[in-house]
């Protein structure tokens, strides 16, 4: 499996979007509600510009990222399952930070450290959106060690 994906890098082919359109777009949506509280239409289509330049997505019956903005509805029932985790996640490493300090060895729960497969593609996709976005200077200096 790891050599395929290794495979996969070196010829450059974008992780592929499962969900419908609709998730898509509600995942778009948390994005840029989680960069900056006040909506912005244009803002969530420089959001779904760039995801899509990271992540293949068939759009389909829709022409374009801005047509699913105007006439799609937004499932949000994968965004609330990933909430749910990223509670969970954040949960057990305050626990463990509790009882063993701040600086405790959080495992698996450090996804800057872990080799779980979705902490690694966490950091790829982080790295992969670094190119499009611009994070603030203070996490700069991390993202570029990922």
């Amino acid at each position: 499996m790891r050599f395929f994906q290794l495979l996969l890098r070196l010829f450059g082919f974008k992780p592929r979007w499962n969900g419908t359109p609709e998730m898509f777009l509600a995942m778009v949506l948390e994005m840029q509600s989680r960069n900056n509280k006040e909506f912005s239409v244009q803002e969530v289509l420089q959001w779904g510009e760039v995801m899509q330049k990271v992540i293949q997505v068939d759009l389909k019956p829709y022409r374009s990222f801005a047509d699913l903005v105007q006439h799609g509805q937004p499932d949000f029932s994968l965004v609330e399952k990933v909430r749910g985790k990223m509670d969970e996640l954040k949960h057990r490493q305050e626990l463990r930070q509790a009882i063993y300090g701040k600086q405790a060895d959080l495992g698996d729960d450090d996804v800057m450290k872990s080799d779980a497969e979705s902490a690694v593609f966490a950091r790829r996709m982080v790295k992969d959106l670094s190119r499009y976005v611009q994070f603030p200077d203070s996490e700069h200096n991390q993202i570029s060690k990922l």
